[in-house]
């Protein structure tokens, strides 16, 4: 699988946590930490895409905003831009408990679609997705045209959804969960 790039987004201003999330511990470890975990063991290329310089800790390739102030579809052109594969996982780092199962199962259902999202119960999940580099134009122009909506964007260029439910691929209620607070985060630590 080595022609695919894992991305972690951890660009985000964290004004819910009130600190840096990525960097924020979870069972001990910086969240950031499971999502670097997970990609390694998929055997992926990985980069970061972060303003924050301490994510060069991580001993990956940390990569700032091209366009600042984008939101999560600014991280997603950045990646684009400076992935070396065409094929690039985009994973948020406020989302610690996305499996290996989930995204070995998303991998294998992508076909040829220039992007392929999570969905779960009826929520789609544009952070948890396989992006093309082909899309890199479209992403530019919306964000260049401050059109930042994900969900949007994916849609205008056609993304495959690949449903997860319940009890599938290992996933559980808290799977797809995102956290912003301290108190998700304290909801989930083991």
């Amino acid at each position: 699988m080595n022609a695919i790039t894992g991305v972690i987004l951890a660009g985000g201003k964290s004004s819910r946590m009130g600190f840096d999330k990525g960097l924020a511990l979870l069972n001990g470890k910086p969240m950031i930490q499971q999502m670097i975990t997970v990609i390694e063991k998929l055997g992926l290329e990985l980069i970061i895409i972060s303003n924050n310089p301490a994510y060069k800790a991580f001993g990956y390739p940390v990569y700032a905003d091209i366009i600042p102030e984008k939101g999560p579809a600014g991280g997603i052109l950045t990646a684009l831009e400076y992935s070396s594969t065409d094929l690039n996982l985009i994973l948020s780092c406020d989302a610690p408990n996305v499996n290996m199962d989930v995204l070995s199962a998303l991998l294998s259902q992508r076909g040829n679609s220039d992007i392929t999202i999570a969905e779960h119960e009826g929520i789609e999940y544009p952070l948890i997705g396989i992006y093309s580099k082909r899309v890199k134009n479209g992403f530019r122009k919306n964000v260049e045209q401050n059109k930042l909506k994900l969900r949007s964007i994916c849609s205008e260029l056609e993304a495959k959804i690949v449903p997860f439910p319940l009890g599938r691929h290992g996933v559980d209620e808290d799977t797809f969960k995102n956290i912003n607070t301290q108190e998700q985060l304290n909801s989930i630590a083991q």
